[in-house]
């Protein structure tokens, strides 16, 4: 009985050998060189100074930021002034120029600017030559006009000088939301160049002022073929869209690697990139570590040759072994795990064995109970149609496609009349039971139409009629009403004694308005024929 030995080098348990002696075997032979504490170091050293000079562009980025935010913000003060006054200004056109001419010599950062009519004609402009200019086809114009806020445009070719512009626009409007002139601000580009020659200057960076489409508006120092030119896919143009600020390591424009901080001028899509050669700041740090590397190569080479070989035999084989072995049993090509030797292994293998079983049943239940929550989670459990969640997404889906293929979508909203009387005098069940008659009238009626007919709430239904026009959604609610008008459900609270509904239709072409303005109109039809007497069809409007 004491023949057996225990906490030997190869102790054994019924022919099985523990990993925990593998494992040690394996720490041993793989001991860390006492150089790896410098190596250690020196990489944490070299974050340090990548961390430090992330923090340097950053800083340079807020800076050259805020120093454009002076321009811009007169530039939008101004043009936020004079679009504003464009009915006073536009009465006398001369003296309107006198105005934005002293305007545009006063105001830092802006070129020009100029008063335009609706249909884009210039009448007033700081710069003689644009006056009579027709702006219409601009695409920032059409921009300004369909939009409440400020519009800032692309870099683009100026018609007066034929170089570079960049834009603010803003549309004044009428009391009925018409506009009635557009005032344009035209950018001082070589404003934007001579805050990021500060930025740069001294410092061995280089700036970019980078527009929403990839375009440079300004650069320091000067590189051939840059300034003016569009990156669209370039990796900076892409790291800067849509982000606030950030930190990125790309290559510039001029192809060079660098570590770029950027910020977005606020209330536009242009941004400032200020980048430092990542090559100056990583690579005396790199060579140092290489060096070090270098020096200790052969003996970790050896270490490494001897601990992978022991790996291999001695804890790899086993775990691979039993990797494939359960691999089968999730493939379903075999029921149980084989015995892998390993001590530690044994109630693993336990485990997956009834795990297995317990999975493969579990995964059974799942979905069938998964088929049953879909279902409840779309229909309604009184009357089997699509619920008012269901109806939702089914209704932002047809108005994005009628919008998208300029059709109409009417919509029906039914409401059963004194259906509280009803619940009062005939009980709830009876009340269930004439809410499935009338969902089964409206599903009747549907049938082969494509139309969506959803329980809205309560005694409440709703029907989408996609690409129907309104008086198809008369025809249809009205087809619905008689229906359950000839089912002869008794309501003695009723005027006619029967059970009866009363509907409101209304149809849109989607365009500008929101489809809860659709719904509203529905729901105010509805109130409509409530109030002429129910047991009617009403269409907004009507």
């Amino acid at each position: 009985m004491g023949g057996g030995t225990q906490g030997g080098a190869s102790g054994t348990d019924g022919g099985r050998t523990s990993i925990r002696l593998r494992i040690l075997a394996l720490i041993c032979l793989a001991a860390v060189p006492l150089s790896a504490e410098r190596i250690l170091s020196l990489l944490t050293d070299r974050q340090n100074q990548i961390t430090a000079a992330e923090d340097t562009v950053r800083d340079l980025a807020h800076r050259a930021a805020l120093a454009q935010q002076e321009g811009l913000a007169s530039g939008k003060a101004v043009l936020d002034v004079v679009s504003r006054q464009s009915a006073i200004l536009l009465e006398n056109p001369s003296a309107c120029s006198k105005q934005l001419t002293l305007l545009a010599q006063e105001i830092v950062g802006i070129q020009g600017l100029a008063l335009a009519l609706p249909d884009g004609q210039t009448v007033c402009a700081s710069t003689p030559a644009a006056i009579g200019m027709n702006i219409a086809d601009q695409r920032w114009v059409k921009a300004a006009l369909g939009s409440p806020d400020m519009v800032m445009s692309e870099l683009t070719v100026s018609r007066l000088t034929g170089r570079n512009a960049l834009y603010l626009a803003r549309a004044d409007r009428d009391a009925a939301g018409e506009p009635v002139a557009i005032g344009v601000v035209s950018i001082d580009l070589q404003w934007f160049s001579r805050i990021a020659a500060r930025t740069a200057l001294g410092s061995g960076t280089v700036v970019d002022v980078i527009g929403s489409d990839g375009a440079v508006i300004a650069r320091y120092p000067l590189g051939p073929d840059i300034v003016g030119r569009r990156f669209p896919d370039h990796p900076l143009t892409q790291a800067v869209a849509g982000a606030e600020e950030g930190v990125a390591r790309v290559a510039g424009y001029d192809g060079r690697d660098r570590i770029f901080a950027f910020m977005r001028f606020e209330g536009t899509n242009v941004h400032v990139a200020v980048g430092v050669d990542a090559d100056r700041i990583v690579r005396p740090i790199d060579q140092k570590i290489l060096a070090t590397a270098i020096a200790h190569l052969v003996a970790l080479a050896c270490f490494l040759a001897l601990a992978w070989f022991a790996a291999e035999r001695l804890i790899i084989a086993p775990i691979e072994r039993l990797t494939r072995a359960v691999k089968a049993v999730g493939r379903e090509e075999a029921e149980t795990v084989d015995d892998i030797g390993v001590a530690e292994f044994a109630p693993l293998v336990q485990a997956v064995d009834q795990m297995a079983r317990r999975l493969s049943e579990r995964n059974r239940e799942l979905r069938g109970l998964n088929d049953r929550l879909t279902a409840l989670a779309r229909t309604d459990g009184l009357t089997d149609l699509p619920n008012r969640r269901t109806f939702d997404v089914q209704f932002s889906q047809d108005w994005v496609a009628a919008r998208g293929n300029a059709t109409p979508l009417t919509l029906v909203m039914a409401d059963v009349d004194s259906f509280k009387g009803f619940n009062d005098t005939y009980g709830h069940l009876a009340g269930d039971d004439a809410l499935r008659a009338v969902a089964r009238a409206f599903s009747a009626v549907a049938t082969g139409s494509g139309y969506f007919v959803a329980r809205y709430g309560g005694e409440e239904f709703v029907v989408l009629l996609p690409g129907a026009e309104v008086e198809q959604g008369i025809t249809f609610a009205e087809e619905v009403r008689a229906m359950v008008e000839a089912l002869g459900i008794e309501n003695r609270q009723a005027a006619n004694r029967r059970l009866t509904i009363s509907l409101g239709v209304a149809s849109v072409l989607p365009n500008g308005s929101g489809p809860d303005a659709l719904v509203a109109s529905a729901d105010a039809a509805l109130y409509e024929a409530k109030r002429r007497g129910r047991n009617c069809v009403v269409a907004a409007g009507g």
